[in-house]
């Protein structure tokens, strides 16, 4: 018995009148006590907390008062219980007590928290197991009868999820915020704007993460994230990523010319065509020396000259427009279709687009292509009459060439052009095409999609798009495919039914790869800024 425990009883014996008659057990006492309940997540560590406190309360406060006082002492009252509300720290610390409901005595209910007191520390309780603020919170019945201490149970006590959602992910506990937005909705909440917050909040960090990807890291370029950029400074100098990295920091006026300089300007031909193509968008002119010494080196392969030609488009130079003039004239096609198409910047007017006419019946496929690209890049959608050629071409390039430029427009006449181009059969065409629509929302062109729903009409991933055009029953009869569950997941977002998306979210997320769930939370966020077509020849 710990000296507590004995000032304890002694407070105790001086509240009561003193008393010559003999102690004797209750009938209770006889009576095992009850077993200790919970649900399945909290029941071990309950049976454990019980065991911790039962020394103290049953064993040695309920056991003295028996002991030592009679039958009739209010202290015996078989009747007598009190409820408290108790919190314990992460460290097993009591936070505080507060009688809820009093015993009727206050020698008995004085007892409760000094017999907590002397817990302390308790047995460190489960993450799960905690309130939003991290601390354990109790309800606790304290009774002199058979259930003695046996009452505990564990109380969540949650902030609103605007609260909850960054502090429960800064704690680790994503499962649990998980389960509770998905208990939300199924008590008829909306995803927004939790889901929003949820995607936000877990993709902090990400960039630092192993499994990290250019599209992630992306995302997270746009909202300023310094370690996302630091990521894709490291990416422009890989060839597989290079192209995509590259756009991703121009977009975000992030200086490349620097990071790329050295491979530009060195020996290795693969490295100089990989800084080539990370530079395709920026217009800075630092790297403009090098990009025309590749542009005008007759010994690199045709594929990195064309890239320099592209990087050299953009950039306000005099040197540039030099060397691509010079270049539009080269006896490679290849070469010459980029420097031309590199020539032309967007809506540069009536003369400039008929310039590109003219390479629409070229015998090249390079220049046919350039020239279809040409054409909507310097003319927006004023004169898609003059694309006819596109749709007899039997060669793709031409179609995806033309598709990258409309992809730059947000007209309705764009997307519409973009649905037409959807029919050719030309498999590689119907995905690019496929993938615009679904990008942009293009819900008025969803019905076509139709045609690629069942197999052998489509690839894998043209299938999976098509989904935009399933009806709902099919949509959930594939949302437990682990390989179209995620295409029944685009196919809600890109239809604006974002709560059914949601739902998808919420239940695959557990079993989801680290990289794949970031993925679709960057997917939750771009669908919410997708592009709306608006007026003719806009662009981004």
């Amino acid at each position: 018995m710990s000296r507590r425990s004995a000032a304890l009883l002694v407070a105790a014996l001086a509240t009561v009148p003193a008393s010559r008659s003999a102690a004797a057990p209750l009938p209770s006492d006889k009576l095992a006590e009850p077993p200790i309940m919970g649900g399945p997540n909290d029941v071990e560590y309950l049976r454990k907390l019980h065991a911790h406190v039962h020394k103290r309360w049953t064993d040695n406060f309920l056991a003295l008062i028996g002991q030592n006082l009679a039958l009739g002492n209010p202290l015996n009252d078989a009747t007598r219980a009190a409820e408290a509300d108790v919190v314990i720290s992460p460290a097993g610390q009591l936070v505080s007590t507060t009688i809820t409901k009093s015993s009727g005595f206050a020698g008995f209910d004085d007892a409760i928290p000094e017999v907590l007191k002397d817990s302390v520390p308790f047995p460190a309780s489960p993450q799960a197991s905690r309130s939003d603020d991290d601390n354990l919170h109790l309800h606790w019945v304290f009774a002199r009868d058979e259930r003695r201490c046996s009452g505990v149970t564990i109380l969540h006590i949650d902030d609103p999820l605007e609260i909850a959602i960054p502090k429960l992910m800064k704690a680790g506990r994503r499962d649990e915020l998980v389960a509770r937005i998905a208990a939300a909705r199924a008590g008829g909440a909306h995803a927004e704007p939790s889901m929003t917050s949820l995607a936000n909040e877990w993709l902090r960090g990400a960039a630092k993460e192993p499994w990290v990807t250019v599209k992630i890291a992306s995302a997270l370029a746009g909202h300023g994230d310094a370690d996302a950029i630091a990521f894709l400074k490291t990416a422009v100098k890989k060839p597989a990523e290079a192209r995509a990295a590259g756009a991703s920091l121009a977009a975000n006026k992030v200086a490349i010319c620097p990071v790329v300089k050295a491979a530009l300007e060195g020996a290795n031909a693969a490295e100089q065509m990989m800084a080539a193509q990370a530079l395709a968008t920026s217009s800075e002119t630092a790297c403009v020396p090098g990009l025309v010494k590749m542009l005008e080196n007759p010994k690199l392969k045709a594929e990195a000259r064309a890239a320099a030609a592209t990087a050299l488009g953009p950039v306000d130079d005099d040197a540039a427009r030099a060397a691509l003039a010079t270049a539009a004239k080269e006896d490679n096609v290849a070469v010459r279709a980029a420097a031309a198409l590199a020539q032309i910047r967007p809506n540069a007017g009536r003369a400039k687009m008929l310039s590109m006419v003219r390479l629409l019946k070229e015998p090249a496929i390079e220049l046919r292509a350039a020239g279809c690209a040409g054409v909507v890049r310097a003319g927006g959608d004023s004169d898609f009459d003059d694309l006819y050629m596109l749709f007899r071409d039997t060669d793709p390039r031409p179609a995806e060439a033309t598709l990258r430029e409309l992809d730059a427009l947000r007209s309705e006449e764009a997307t519409k052009m973009i649905a037409k181009l959807m029919r050719r059969p030309l498999v590689a065409v119907q995905r690019l095409a496929a993938e615009l629509l679904v990008k942009r929302h293009a819900k008025s062109t969803f019905a076509a999609f139709g045609a690629f729903l069942e197999p052998p009409s489509s690839d894998p991933e043209l299938r999976g798009m098509a989904l935009v055009a399933a009806d709902d029953a099919k949509l959930a009869s594939l949302a437990a495919d682990p390989k179209l569950g995620p295409w029944v997941y685009r196919a809600r977002l890109a239809r604006g039914e974002r709560d059914r998306a949601a739902d998808w979210l919420l239940a695959a997320l557990p079993a989801m790869p680290p990289a794949a769930q970031a993925d679709a939370m960057v997917e939750w966020l771009g669908a919410a800024e997708a592009p709306v077509a608006t007026a003719s020849k806009s662009r981004r």
